[in-house]
C-alpha cells in the first residue's frame, strides 16, 4: 500500500514539473521578440550610410524629378518637393497619394524629422541637413549631374533596387535608338535645338551634361544647331536667339503662356527663325528636364509622334 502511494506521489509531482514547464514555455513564447531590421551600405556623395534593406518611408527632396526613378522601380516615395503644390506633369498619377512638400531651397531639420522617414535622399543643393540628420536618420546625398544615368542607379542602389535601375536604363536605350532611327528617316541631318522660355530670358540647350542634351543628341542621335553650347546650355536674351537658326525647335518651357513668352514668340527675330517659318516648332507637354526614365519615356513617344506625323 505504502509503495503504491508512492508510485502515486512520484507521479503526481513529475505531472506537475512537466505542467510547470509548459507553463513557462508558453509565457515566454508570448513575450514579444525584438527583431533585427536588415541592413546594407551605400556609397553616395557625402560617404556612405547604413540604409534600411527596403525602406518603406521615403522622401526625396530634388529639383529634379528624382522620384520619377524611383516609381520606375515600383518604389512609391512617401513624400516629395511639388511646385505649387503640383507634382511634375509626368508624374501626377504616379505620385497620387503621396506627400506633397513645398518647394524650398532649404528645409530646417525639423520639417524632416516630422516627416519621420526611414530613408532620406536629397541631392547637394540640400548638404546642410546631412550635417543635421545623418546620426539619426539615414541620409544618402546625390550630386546633381550632367549624367541622369548616373543619378538614376545611384537613387535606385539607395532603395535596393540597383538591378531593375540597370533593367530600366537598357529597355529606355533601346526604344530611344529604334525610336531615333524613325526620326532620322524623316528629318534626315536637319539641324535641331531646344529652348525654354522664362519669365525674363530664354534657355537656349547646349549639347552635352544635360538630360535634355542626352535626349535629343546621344539617344535619339539628331543633329543640333550650328553654335549651340557645348556645355548644358545658357540664358540669353530675344536678340541673341538670332545667332541660330535651326531647322527644327523643340520647345520644353514650363508655362506655354505670360508676357515674356508672348513678347519672344510674337516677335520680329523669332519669325524670322527657320524653324518658326516652316513650322517645325514642336511645344512639349514633357517639360521637367528629362532627368527620369519616365519623363524620357514620354516625351520620346510624345517628340517622334510631334516629328514623324508631319
Amino acid at each position: 500500500m505504502n509503495r503504491l502511494l508512492n508510485v502515486c506521489c512520484t507521479l503526481a509531482v513529475t505531472l506537475l514539473l512537466v505542467l510547470a514547464g509548459c507553463g513557462k514555455t508558453e509565457q515566454t513564447s508570448s513575450e514579444p521578440k525584438e527583431e533585427t531590421k536588415k541592413t546594407r551600405i551605400v556609397e553616395h556623395f557625402m560617404g556612405t550610410t547604413e540604409v534600411p534593406m527596403n525602406p518603406e518611408k521615403v522622401v526625396v527632396l530634388s529639383h529634379v524629378s528624382w522620384e520619377g526613378s524611383l516609381v520606375s522601380v515600383g518604389v512609391k516615395p512617401y513624400a516629395v518637393m511639388a511646385y505649387d503644390n503640383e507634382f511634375p506633369p509626368h508624374l501626377k498619377d504616379e505620385l497620387k497619394g503621396v506627400k506633397a512638400l513645398p518647394y524650398a531651397d532649404e528645409f530646417s531639420p525639423e520639417q524632416i524629422i516630422d516627416l519621420d522617414p526611414d530613408l532620406l535622399i536629397i541631392s547637394d543643393r540640400y548638404k546642410p541637413l546631412y550635417d543635421q540628420l545623418a546620426d539619426t536618420i539615414p541620409t544618402v546625398v546625390i550630386e546633381v549631374g550632367g549624367d541622369w544615368k548616373e543619378d538614376h542607379l545611384k537613387i535606385t542602389e539607395a532603395v535596393g533596387k540597383l538591378e531593375e535601375g540597370k533593367k530600366v536604363i537598357a529597355e529606355l536605350e533601346k526604344e530611344a535608338k529604334e525610336i531615333g532611327k524613325r526620326i532620322k528617316e524623316k528629318v534626315g541631318n536637319e539641324t535641331f535645338m531646344a529652348v525654354a522660355i522664362g519669365k525674363k530670358d530664354i534657355r537656349v540647350f547646349g549639347t552635352k551634361n544635360h538630360a535634355t542634351n542626352a535626349l535629343l543628341f546621344d539617344d535619339l542621335g539628331l543633329t543640333p544647331a550650328e553654335g549651340l553650347p557645348e556645355d548644358f546650355g545658357e540664358n540669353i536674351s530675344i536678340e541673341g536667339l538670332a545667332k541660330y537658326n535651326p531647322d527644327h525647335i523643340i520647345d520644353i518651357t514650363y508655362f506655354n503662356s505670360g508676357e515674356f513668352y508672348d513678347t519672344v514668340t510674337q516677335g520680329k527675330v523669332w519669325n524670322s527663325l527657320k524653324a518658326v517659318k516652316n513650322n517645325h516648332v514642336y511645344k512639349l507637354t514633357t517639360t521637367w528636364g528629362f532627368w527620369d526614365p519616365i519623363e524620357r519615356k514620354k516625351g520620346l513617344q510624345e517628340i517622334e509622334k510631334l516629328l514623324v506625323s508631319q
